[in-house]
């Protein structure tokens, strides 16, 4: 369960409800320019402090609010008779951690001052310590790969830093025997040893209780190089997992966001009228409407929602041999609204070549829904869309594994994936929950997301993830030769041949 949030008249936001997730993990909140995403960052983050609010988002609106709720306590901050009023001191969620803004707000450039270069370029050589060996190894391994690429860095002493009243503690680099201040670093450089510094000191404090702490970061990717960011990717990765802790950053980066699982990417979606909805999962692809095609091209491009979906139509395609001679590049773009929105962004924009087909493949469960939104959206496509040979991969567990069961399947998934806790007990604790009102979303337990978040939890525990488990439906979807699986098969021999 995470933690919601409802944000209501702030700043050019009428109403959206947000949840934080409370997994520890490495999460990513994108979205186009002006969806909101540094708005919606600033709000979570008075979920554990109190930040300037009219430094954040100017004066309030009329009724303005953002309102959290977790595991049965509250905290608001609202308007009041013009005036943002912070929440009171009874008003704490039991959770802690930081924020670091973008290039307003936040600590990088707290201290941006022409006047100040001068002064921090005179400080004696005897006013500065070494740096630690955190931020200096960070540092030297996610900008150049190289943990001791800054083993002459150090950080002015405490007592200077309150003399020179400084918001916050710069850092030098002695270099031929220069010594450099932060605010002469390069612009990546400076604002990453900033964002070090926090997340040292974040991690120096105690996390009570399974709840993980919070990092939220804007646009954190400011000035890096794509390969620093891929070790940045993994750096925060690691300390998530390592310090139990939830990373939440708002990016346009597609580095970033490549490395992402679906799961953990949420996309602001703004719609003419004002209105935002969140997709979560959300694929890379759709996140960048990047197409990740070679400088030739591609013949056809069938766009997907999973990794399920991907795999099946993959398999089919080599099978059948149906790859000669062409260039075929399969994507999984997420839930089949987006991939039915991004079809036709795709073709109307030219994302693709104007040779490039566009086929569509989605969950057979949606079938009958698909006119109606075509219709509404006012939206068609030269070739209509196809369908797997499954409902959905949940739909389908949770069919064949608590309602019409399939014993071969539950074999194979028993005896090749989960040794750890046995299918059986899994299934029995569900049902169990079910019967007993463990579970509050009706829809999910309708839906099978439930079940399949029992399994991939006990997934986690045993060091494995959704492909293992996808590949084992997979292969029993092909060697049980169903009809469905010809279905698509004919499909696409007539399309592709």
């Amino acid at each position: 369960m995470g933690i919601r949030v409802k944000i209501h008249n702030v700043k050019n936001i009428d109403d959206f409800e947000f949840e934080i997730p409370t997994e520890k993990g490495l999460y990513a909140l994108t979205g186009e320019n002006g969806s909101g995403k540094s708005t919606v960052i600033s709000c979570a983050a008075a979920a554990f402090y109190v930040p300037s609010f009219y430094d954040y988002f100017g004066n309030p609106r009329e009724g303005a609010y953002i309102n959290f709720d977790f595991e049965g306590k509250q905290r608001s901050v609202k308007e009041k008779d013009g005036r943002w009023q912070a929440p009171s001191r009874t008003e704490f969620l039991g959770i802690t951690g930081f924020y670091e803004g973008s290039i307003v707000f936040g600590n990088r450039f707290k201290d941006i001052d022409y006047s100040l270069l001068g002064k921090l370029a005179s400080v004696e050589r005897e006013n500065l310590n070494m740096a630690s060996d955190f931020v200096r190894k960070s540092l030297g391994s996610i900008l150049h790969d190289d943990e001791d690429y800054y083993k002459n860095l150090y950080v002015l002493k405490y007592e200077v830093v309150q003399k020179m009243k400084l918001q916050r503690t710069p850092y030098y680099y002695e270099n031929k025997g220069s010594m450099i201040s932060q605010l002469n670093m390069s612009t990546g450089e400076n604002l990453l040893l900033t964002i070090l510094y926090s997340i040292e000191r974040r991690i120096k404090k105690v996390v009570y209780g399974e709840t993980p702490a919070f990092m939220f970061l804007d646009e954190i990717e400011l000035a890096l190089h794509s390969s620093a960011l891929r070790r940045l990717v993994f750096f925060l990765k690691d300390i998530a997992e390592k310090n139990n802790t939830v990373v939440l950053f708002s990016t346009h980066s597609i580095e970033l966001i490549r490395s992402i699982a679906p799961e953990h990417i949420f996309y602001l979606q703004r719609h003419v009228d004002g209105s935002m909805e969140t997709i979560n999962p959300c694929y890379p692809v759709y996140a960048t409407r990047n197409l990740e095609s070679s400088n030739y091209g591609h013949d056809y491009i069938i766009l997907v929602e999973d990794n399920l979906a991907k795999i099946i139509v993959e398999r089919i395609l080599r099978e059948k041999r149906l790859l000669s001679n062409k260039r075929v590049l399969v994507i999984a773009v997420g839930g089949w609204t987006q991939v039915l929105r991004f079809a036709h962004d795709t073709i109307r924009s030219n994302l693709a070549l104007s040779t490039t087909k566009i086929l569509i493949i989605l969950d057979r469960d949606i079938k009958d829904s698909v006119p109606g939104f075509i219709k509404n959206e006012q939206i068609g496509f030269s070739i209509e869309p196809n369908y797997l040979p499954i409902k959905s991969l949940e739909k389908y567990l949770l069919d064949k594994l608590t309602k019409n069961i399939d014993t071969t399947l539950f074999r194979e998934l028993n005896d090749y994936l989960f040794q750890r806790k046995s299918l059986d007990i899994i299934v029995k604790d569900y049902m169990t929950g079910v019967k007993n009102n463990q579970y509050k979303d009706s829809e999910k337990i309708n839906n099978g997301k439930i079940l399949y978040e029992e399994l991939k939890h006990e997934l986690h525990q045993i060091r494995k993830d959704d492909a293992d488990l996808v590949a084992i439906i997979v292969d029993y979807l092909f060697s049980s030769k169903s009809a469905e699986i010809d279905e698509l098969t004919a499909f696409l021999e007539e399309i592709l041949k």
